[in-house]
């Protein structure tokens, strides 16, 4: 089972960092980070701990994503990754479609290209890299995710964001 919380950064009241096992409190400096690192513990993580800046669990799988003031984490029994963006709409993503949109993705972004296809594909590719921790230099290998088999993919559009979740099906 995956657990998903997500909340804006601003409506909760005070984040600190003392607060946070001693052990990851060094990986934890900025807001977002102390907020998510807060929140996975109130969801029942044990043994949080950071490893090449990729969170670590004992008890679970766990993932981490933050955009403008949106913070979004998940826990799991299978490898998961999170990834939430803010939509702008105001600029062409055409360019980075073009590079880094392959096969399927491809197909799907040039039969609507507008800024939630956009997105809807993009924080997919993110999700995807952040099971294994290769972040987005992953995305630079031409991997086309709509293709994928062997991962489920749950994306929503939330108050101007696009949230997804991948998990790696065993």
């Amino acid at each position: 089972m995956t657990s998903v919380y997500f909340f804006n950064l601003n409506e909760k009241t005070e984040y600190k960092r003392e607060e946070l096992p001693q052990n990851i409190q060094e990986h934890c400096r900025k807001p977002e980070s102390i907020a998510a690192a807060k929140a996975l513990i109130d969801m029942g993580v044990q043994g949080l701990r950071y490893e090449e800046n990729k969170p670590f669990a004992d008890n679970c799988f766990v993932s981490i994503s933050h955009s403008g003031d949106m913070v979004a984490v998940c826990k799991s029994e299978s490898p998961v990754g999170i990834d939430i963006e803010k939509i702008d709409g105001t600029r062409s993503y055409e360019k980075i479609a073009k590079k880094y949109f392959h096969g399927k993705e491809t197909e799907h972004f040039e039969s609507n290209s507008t800024a939630d296809t956009f997105f809807e594909i993009w924080t997919k590719k993110e999700a995807y890299t952040k099971i294994d921790g290769g972040g987005v230099i992953e995305i630079h290998k031409g991997i086309d995710v709509l293709s994928l088999e062997n991962h489920r993919f749950q994306t929503e559009k939330v108050n101007g964001y696009m949230l997804t979740v991948c998990e790696k099906i065993k």
